[in-house]
């Protein structure tokens, strides 16, 4: 394979890793927008991975899935795989600057998954000021600073013992690949077969649909309605071991145990409303706090004007949320709004719910045992933000720390299991934000 690395001067020729300048040409991207999280996924058909995957990211992404592409990598020996973020546009910029190279790639790879696999230490190479980091479970382009923080490993005054980024080669089973979805590469469908014998079928369907659309519309809204129904019912029964009575029943079984599962899902919450309140020139949150019901009580800050924008930005993501003047509550999960009231709508809905619990409680039994408050507390010490001697007894007090570390700090911890039943964030002068978290015993 043929490598070319993108840079902010243009792209750099890494020459062919096998020798044959007509070998498939392969991009690395080593863009700080890429952000790179080993997960376990329990699906094995492609589509279906694509879609848990999507769902697992919800947690850890700081806008809406929507405006993200998500790409998959294969299953590994320990049965995870790379999951890769960045925004759609960030994705069409970098390969409209490939091509603008004179660069068509068949392949394109983050270039933190080509530094050696994580065993213990970290690993981690230059590129130019910053630092190509993988870890056993997250990988990007990072500031030396932040760096330091994710690896456990002060990088001061040992910057520039690292060794410059310069791959000669990429492995035969490519660790991601970009190029998927929207922007795998093209096939000429209608030239297949298949599709001909297929366009044939749904032109005959389309003929059928137009002499008997009454009946034949009702006939597939109640199959639709009984195969979502069914589907929810046999989710239920996997996820849980036992049979639900009905796709309510079964539905509310799920989302029960997804909620003990998941525990206040503070890192998520806060990940939404962070980006939803940023969203909004001069909003900003001055204070958080976890009440016991598990509510997330939002305090804001700055102008009335940009103060009543928060709410209905808010009532718009994918939890519950209710605007009081100067505060925003946000509730459980919702997967979604029907489009009317109609009983197809509601199955379909009732399905997504389902499917978006079952693959949060499956990664839930992942994990196996949650982590202790002293497990959560070396966490956080490790990572600089908590004093030692402050971390004891479940609660954790954090002095000082920036909303772009602590905030994807708490939702990764939780995605490793960690359950906080209290929490409470206030800004400090500086902008900075100091916390104290309670993790659940």
């Amino acid at each position: 394979m043929t490598l070319v690395l993108e840079t902010e001067d243009g792209v750099l020729h890494l020459g062919s890793g096998d020798g044959d300048g007509d070998s498939p040409l392969v991009a690395l991207l080593p863009g700080d927008d890429i952000a790179l999280h080993r997960l376990a996924l329990t699906e094995t058909d492609v589509r279906e991975r694509l879609s848990e995957a999507r769902m697992r990211v919800t947690d850890l992404a700081a806008q809406p899935i929507e405006e993200l592409h998500v790409a998959v990598g294969p299953v590994d020996a320990d049965g995870h795989s790379w999951v890769a973020l960045i925004e759609r546009q960030r994705m069409a910029d970098h390969l409209a600057h490939l091509k603008a190279a004179g660069a068509d790639p068949a392949h394109v790879v983050p270039a933190a998954l080509l530094l050696d696999a994580a065993e213990g230490a970290p690993s981690m190479a230059r590129f130019g000021d910053r630092v190509l980091l993988r870890t056993s479970d997250l990988a990007g382009l990072v500031e030396p600073s932040l760096a330091s923080s994710l690896s456990g490993t002060s990088l001061l005054g040992r910057f520039v013992q690292l060794s410059e980024f310069a791959p000669a080669s990429v492995p035969d089973e490519l660790p991601l690949d970009l190029l998927q979805g929207e922007f795998a590469p093209r096939d000429r469908w209608w030239r297949d077969r298949r599709f001909r014998l297929w366009a044939g079928g749904l032109a005959l369907l389309v003929l059928l649909l137009a002499l008997a659309p009454p009946l034949i519309d009702r006939a597939r809204g109640m199959a639709a309605i009984a195969a979502y129904d069914q589907a929810v019912v046999e989710l239920a029964a996997q996820t849980l071991g036992q049979r639900p009575a009905d796709a309510v029943a079964g539905a509310k079984a799920l989302a029960g145990a997804r909620k003990a599962a998941e525990g206040g899902a503070l890192g998520a919450r806060l990940s939404f409303a962070a980006h939803s309140i940023e969203t909004i020139p001069g909003a900003r949150f001055d204070t958080v706090k976890l009440a016991p019901d598990g509510a997330l009580a939002i305090g804001l800050g700055g102008p009335a004007d940009a103060i009543n924008l928060v709410g209905p930005r808010m009532a718009g993501g994918p939890f519950m949320a209710e605007a009081d003047g100067t505060s925003v509550t946000l509730g459980d999960r919702v997967a979604g709004r029907p489009a009317n009231d109609s009983a197809l709508s509601l199955a379909m809905l009732r399905l997504v719910a389902a499917r978006q619990d079952a693959a949060l409680v499956a990664a839930a039994k992942a994990r196996g045992t949650p982590m202790t408050a002293d497990q959560v507390a070396a966490a956080l010490v490790t990572a600089g933000l908590a004093d030692p001697a402050a971390a004891a007894g479940g609660r954790i007090a954090i002095p000082a720390a920036r909303s772009t570390v602590l905030l994807p700090l708490i939702a990764d911890l939780e995605m490793k299991g960690a359950r906080f039943s209290a929490a409470e964030i206030r800004r400090n002068a500086d902008e900075t934000l100091s916390a104290t978290l309670e993790v659940r015993p």
